[in-house]
């Protein structure tokens, strides 16, 4: 589990391996009736470029939905659509909703109260029926970074044209899905 105090929120992030999630709606509204207060989003973890976009993600979320410029009802939508770099939430939906063959998956909760992390793990873990793993966050292998930069519309001339010296591909990846979320944040 990963942990990360935003301001006056706390971020736990939990991943997992080997899910089973039919119905993602039915699971969020379950875990969501167990831990009141919390604000909770399920990812797709195979279009998650590591914790750090989790992080940044939430950060302009929080920021932005404690001004007047948030574009959702809700801190989790919030939280989702900068996740996902999008204006709308049917495309950041499209890009990081949980499909009933999702396998990997990434659990996410924002909270101004205290939770027992622990307690979370394992009632996620029994709601997902997955394997608590977040190395499923990790970019690992060639085939996650191809969907990801098909999934983010990255092509290569621009992973290429904004690499440093010396910086591994994954590295450059992260850093321009991670950018999206920025140029939403600047549009605010």
């Amino acid at each position: 589990m990963i942990t990360e105090k935003i301001g006056s929120y706390s971020l736990f992030v939990q991943g997992f391996r080997d899910a089973s999630v039919p119905d993602s709606e039915k699971v969020l509204r379950d875990l969501r009736g167990s831990f009141q207060g919390v604000d909770l989003q399920l990812l797709r973890a195979d279009r998650v470029a590591g914790k750090e976009q989790i992080i940044f993600a939430a950060r302009n979320a929080i920021d932005s939905f404690q001004s007047k410029d948030r574009r959702a009802k809700h801190l989790s939508m919030e939280f989702l659509l900068f996740a996902s770099g999008e204006h709308q939430i049917i495309e950041a939906i499209k890009l990081l909703g949980v499909t009933a063959s999702s396998r990997d998956l990434a659990l996410v909760g924002v909270s101004e109260t205290s939770l027992d992390a622990s307690l979370f793990s394992n009632r996620a873990m029994e709601s997902v029926k997955g394997i608590p793993d977040d190395t499923v966050l990790q970019i690992k292998t060639q085939k996650k970074a191809a969907d990801l930069k098909r999934a983010y519309k990255i092509p290569d001339k621009e992973l290429n044209a904004s690499k440093m010296r010396g910086e591994e591909d994954n590295s450059v990846l992260k850093r321009l899905i991670i950018e999206r979320s920025a140029l939403l944040a600047l549009e605010n």
